[in-house]
């Protein structure tokens, strides 16, 4: 039990340290999806934060201790003002609902950010707790942003780890002399099928 307990423990402090790429970090990973990324813009320092960022993110990207998921809750109850007190069946429900939210979206930020919603027709949504449809609506996009981070960086990598192509050498004088047979032989089967006198 002490064992499990020490684990989800690790989970929820692994997916703490995660912060979402910025600066060339950031860049890079657009850089690569618009194309304009190049092998020679990977240098090893980059590499090495792109390494260290996907360790973070992956783990991010993990499925949450439902401890993790209770402790959330819990400290969203002390937020709002229509809290029930977040027993485990209550947490299971939540847990369900968002089995497809990765452990790094539920932070502190994500909290504070449920708070901080604007009123929606009057309806001072972010002061009042959520539905679990309403929760997992709410925590889609940083869900999304991990694992948009992770496929970028992962593509960086693989395109950093592919073998470079062989460079192309200058063809030699009898690879250009078979090269001006051939083309006097096309040549030759032209005049041929046209009947005409097609000077070379």
């Amino acid at each position: 039990m002490a064992e499990i307990a020490k684990l989800n423990r690790g989970t929820v402090a692994k997916a703490a340290g995660y912060v979402p790429a910025s600066g060339d970090l950031r860049a890079l990973i657009s850089a690569k999806r618009e194309g304009y990324l190049w092998r020679s813009d990977l240098t090893p320092d980059r590499l090495a934060a792109v390494r260290r960022q996907l360790a973070m993110a992956e783990a991010a990207a993990n499925p949450p201790p439902f401890e993790g998921i209770k402790t959330w809750l819990a400290k969203l109850a002390t937020l709002v003002s229509n809290a029930p007190v977040p027993s485990g069946e209550i947490c299971a429900v939540f847990a369900e609902v968002c089995a497809d939210i990765p452990d790094g979206a539920w932070t502190p930020e994500t909290r504070i950010a449920w708070t901080r919603q604007s009123d929606r027709n009057g309806y001072p949504v972010g002061s009042r707790w959520p539905a679990p449809g309403e929760l997992h609506a709410h925590l889609r996009p940083y869900a999304e942003q991990i694992r948009s981070e992770v496929t970028g960086l992962r593509e960086i990598l693989a395109m950093a780890e592919k073998p470079s192509e062989p460079e192309r050498k200058r063809p030699d004088a009898s690879e250009l002399a078979r090269a001006g047979a051939l083309a006097d032989a096309v040549i030759r089967e032209l005049k041929a099928a046209m009947g005409e006198g097609i000077n070379p």
